[in-house]
């Protein structure tokens, strides 16, 4: 099923950014809801900020993490039969690397693994399940960087991204259809960086720049129509949306303050268009569906003291709109604007080990939707959902 599958595979999300989009990739990251570009200055920086390498000590820097993410059900209540139903609950591990070299004739170089984009949405009720009965995505990011110095002052980055992704979906109507299908792509984008500190790094400044990156995903679909049975492959293209990210921060004594503006080019995402290699499904399901996503601007707050010579604390606040229009919202990603607050401390053991936590919690706000056929929505509210993250890491340099 053409509009099916293409929404399966690209836009139900983890909800912890507007749309599909993941921002939070390391402990500092999440500690500070992604505020976490200008001040940007352990291993992380590789993947938030690779600009800020040449200014940090001429060492090797890693961080390996583990993140644990909770999503609580959604839930809908129909307003045209009164029923309500629930998404179930989800869980998972998500593993993440960031190293930045130490110094190579005037370079600095980085490399991160993360995730910059992510889905897992299921339903068992009747009325959702008939287009998200099981939505999952899920990528891997390869992120090469190198960074230059220009002055005591200035640096630029420049990146180059390789994007794994696998996607499975189901959905059913009995007697009516059935469908499960799955996909993958290997893709690739660049990122861009430029930084300003002053002399005595008390005020910082930095732009960064992520390309988007369209998902090329091919993959096969089995299920049945009415009586007619298939099996066949297909394709389709959905972009991971660029982004721009502002950041300024600023020292006072013990604390830093970072605030980040980021503007994300949902705009570039105007329609589903899937084409299945079978000529009867293609012909019922081959209509290209529109989207018409807005770009969108989140703003992230981040908060860092160091409480004494070992243990650093942290906190962040972040609002997320969403770039999804009233007209396209449906069970495959009910998103909404959110409001976000995170916590974290790192522990130094020693000069080259570092112990960390961190915690999110991500609450998504109600939205209303009108009954539209053709996203397979009646008329209600989606509620609850939002997302806990946790993470446990460590630093070690050399």
């Amino acid at each position: 099923m053409k509009k099916i599958f293409a929404l399966s595979i690209v836009t139900a999300s983890f909800l912890l950014a507007n749309g599909y989009k993941i921002p939070e990739q390391s402990l500092n990251g999440m500690a500070l809801s992604s505020a976490n570009v200008a001040n940007a200055s352990s291993a992380d920086a590789a993947y938030y900020n690779p600009a800020n390498m040449p200014f940090m000590d001429d060492k090797n820097y890693f961080e390996i993490l583990m993140t644990y993410i909770n999503l609580p059900p959604v839930k809908f209540e129909d307003s045209s039969n009164h029923q309500t139903y629930y998404s179930r609950r989800e869980e998972f591990l998500v593993p993440q690397f960031h190293y930045v070299s130490k110094d190579f004739n005037g370079y600095r170089f980085g490399f991160s693994i993360a995730e910059p984009a992510g889905l897992s949405k299921k339903w068992d009720d009747v009325i959702p399940e008939a287009g998200a009965k099981e939505f999952t995505l899920k990528t891997v990011e390869l992120n090469p960087t190198i960074a230059k110095k220009i002055n005591n002052n200035l640096a630029l980055a420049f990146g180059f991204r390789a994007v794994r992704s696998e996607g499975v979906a189901n959905g059913l109507v009995p007697n009516t259809y059935s469908f499960y299908l799955n996909g993958t792509s290997t893709d690739f984008g660049w990122n861009a960086a430029i930084s300003y500190q002053d002399d005595e790094k008390i005020n910082k400044f930095a732009i960064t720049y992520r390309s988007k990156i369209n998902l090329t995903l091919k993959g096969d679909a089995s299920g049945y129509i009415g009586a007619y049975n298939f099996n066949t492959s297909g394709k389709t293209t959905i972009p991971i949306p660029a982004a721009l990210n502002i950041a300024y921060a600023r020292t006072f004594n013990k604390t830093t303050v970072e605030f980040v503006l980021e503007r994300t080019f949902w705009s570039e995402y105007k329609d589903l268009d899937f084409d299945f290699d079978d000529p009867i499904v293609e012909g019922a399901f081959g209509q290209p569906k529109k989207k018409d996503w807005k770009d969108e601007y989140s703003y992230r707050l981040g908060i860092t003291h160091k409480c004494t010579e070992n243990l650093t604390a942290m906190l962040g606040f972040a609002y997320d709109k969403t770039p999804v229009p009233d007209e396209t919202v449906d069970f495959s990603l009910p998103d909404s604007n959110k409001k976000i607050i995170s916590t974290g401390i790192k522990y130094k053991i020693d000069d080259r080990l570092t112990l960390g936590v961190s915690a999110l919690y991500a609450k998504q706000t109600n939205r209303d939707v009108s009954a539209d056929p053709a996203y397979q929505r009646p008329a209600g509210t989606f509620s609850e959902g939002g997302a806990y993250l946790f993470a446990f890491g460590l630093d070690y340099s050399y």
